[in-house]
């Protein structure tokens, strides 16, 4: 799979009219796209492609060129182009008729990010398909699929606000094989992507306020002492106690720990007044800034509450009320 910037041969005036005059029609009679769907005849429109026009217009003027000097050479010869290009609206067809949508995903992003939404897609016939493309206002993304297996086409998607962000309409379409017309379908999804606040690009220290894991201590690390143990194979010299082991005969080993730090409290209605966004932005940075130092942290604000955690679900979990905050 390939990321194409530029699409051969760019639609014309007219063309862009007709494809904005063909989405209105879909969405006012077809409504949202249901997933999956297999593409059929009725779905699918063909244009010729501005290299289409020119290459009908050169041969009306090749065709014009024989009737007037009487060339029956010349004349054979432009009917035989016309009837090839008139094949390829098969072609092109067929390329893109039985491609079926299984669905559209998208992780989320944080505010100013391109969101990724990919269209996979399943060739259930004999045949690959080629040069399969996705068009959005924002770029175009360009595959092939074997037959009978799967593909996925790219579409990127700029974020604006946080909160849900929907997909807009876009097209699949190929220009297979000459690039004379265009078969494409018009899909209006209902995908959504999550858009988790902007973090702040200088955040205030974490707070310490709130407790840690219930006082518990990482045992086995660190310069605090923890109590004491048989010697076991493996244990350093150092951490012998040796007037314990005097006293009973034995040998004894000191059992080091390392206190976890107290959980951090990430409390909106500590953080003062303030712009909404703005403290959704700082929460966002302290909610990153603990997973990554991993100290335990809670979460509230109007609507919401966590209580302490680690891990990816707690901290997605964090990221989606910030997200969705009203």
């Amino acid at each position: 799979m390939t990321q194409t910037s530029t699409i051969a041969g760019e639609e014309s005036g007219f063309g862009e009219r007709f494809d904005s005059w063909v989405l209105e029609r879909v969405r006012r009679r077809r409504g949202p796209t249901e997933l999956p769907r297999t593409l059929e005849y009725r779905h699918i429109y063909i244009m010729p492609t501005r290299f289409g026009y020119w290459f009908g217009a050169l041969l009306a003027l090749t065709a014009l060129g024989g009737l007037n000097f009487n060339n029956n050479m010349t004349l054979m010869l432009a009917f035989l182009l016309a009837a090839i290009a008139q094949l390829t609206t098969l072609l092109a067809y067929r390329n893109l008729a039985g491609i079926r949508i299984d669905a559209i995903r998208a992780g989320p992003i944080f505010a100013g990010e391109p969101a990724c939404f990919r269209v996979f897609l399943k060739n259930p016939e004999e045949r690959g398909r080629f040069a399969i493309q996705a068009v959005s206002p924002e770029g175009q993304d360009c595959t092939d699929i074997a037959a009978q297996h799967s593909g996925q086409l790219k579409i990127l998607q700029t974020s604006g606000q946080r909160g849900w962000m929907q997909l807009g309409p876009f097209r699949i379409e190929n220009r297979y094989p000459l690039g004379l017309f265009r078969a494409w379908t018009v899909v209006i999804p209902t995908a959504k992507c999550l858009v988790y606040p902007k973090p702040a690009p200088n955040p205030p220290a974490l707070p310490k306020t709130g407790r840690g894991d219930s006082g518990t201590a990482r045992l086995g690390e660190g310069e605090h002492f923890h109590g004491l143990r048989e010697f076991q194979t493996g244990d350093p010299l150092r951490r012998i106690a040796w007037r314990t082991s005097a006293r009973h005969q034995k040998l004894y080993s000191r059992v080091m720990e390392s206190p976890r730090e107290d959980a951090c409290e990430l409390n909106w209605y500590l953080m003062g007044q303030g712009d909404t966004e703005e403290k959704l932005s700082i929460l966002a940075a302290w909610v990153l800034r603990a997973e990554r130092r991993q100290i335990p942290y809670s979460l509230e604000l109007p609507g919401g509450a966590l209580p302490a955690g680690l891990g990816e679900d707690h901290r997605d979990a964090c990221l989606e009320i910030l997200a969705l905050h009203k």
